[in-house]
């Protein structure tokens, strides 16, 4: 074979690995809802649970409350009465039934989503089940707050922020007991945080909500593109 022919299979056998690391870094949607037609996505579902001062609550998607005017998930805390001086709503998102999630590593997965709220703070969970449908066991609860289980809330503002999470980033999640980011079941919680003398009714909008993963390529596919590299390299010499 011709020394211009070797390199040019070398080189063709480098672009198909560079090919498949590319294909193996494509961003996967785990789960995506904007709320604009006031449809969740599939197999998905809303829920929430309510602690010290608080009387009442809802969640549920409304029109108008995302951005730009857009469908949106609100949450409402009411506080009539109480004594605790605290209180608070965990807004929670459920996916029964999570596809494509195949990588173990929190790295891989990013949480994205836009906020807002008249008051207060919010305390961001995740929880898996190795089934679908909360089936298999729980394997963890991933935390932005530290093991105290206080503080370390992210900021809320009435304007809609934007925030964009890597499930790594130890700087954002203070506590992890064991959450496994390709359960069969997915539940997100979203608790606002409300504190001071009743009575109060305070409101909390999300919008744009979304787990993206992109699969770190794999060992097998760098090591042929090393090969291919350094098979080049020898030739060439």
């Amino acid at each position: 074979m011709k020394h211009a022919d070797r390199i040019t299979r070398i080189l063709s056998v480098a672009a198909l690995l560079g090919a498949l690391i590319a294909t193996s870094q494509a961003q996967i949607i785990i789960f995506s809802d904007n709320f604009d037609s006031g449809i969740q996505a599939p197999g998905t579902g809303l829920n929430s649970y309510s602690f010290g001062d608080t009387t009442s609550r809802s969640t549920s998607l409304v029109a108008g409350t995302g951005v730009g005017g857009s469908g949106g998930w609100e949450t409402v805390n009411n506080a009539a009465s109480g004594s605790a001086g605290f209180s608070g709503v965990g807004a929670q998102y459920q996916v029964f039934s999570a596809t494509g999630n195949s990588s173990a590593n929190l790295s891989d997965y990013t949480l994205s989503f836009d906020v807002r709220a008249d008051s207060g703070s919010l305390n961001l969970k995740i929880q898996t089940w190795t089934g679908t449908g909360f089936g298999g066991t729980m394997t963890g609860t991933l935390d932005t707050a530290p093991p105290a289980g206080f503080g370390s809330d992210l900021g809320l503002s009435s304007g809609f922020t934007h925030y964009s999470l890597n499930l790594a980033d130890s700087t954002v999640w203070h506590n992890n007991t064991g959450m496994l980011p390709n359960g069969g079941t997915i539940q997100l919680i979203f608790q606002l945080d409300n504190g001071g003398p009743t009575p109060y009714s305070h409101t909390m909008d999300i919008d744009n909500l979304s787990l993206t993963m992109v699969p770190e390529p794999s060992s097998f596919a760098l090591c042929g593109l090393g090969a291919a590299a350094f098979a080049f390299r020898r030739r060439k010499a």
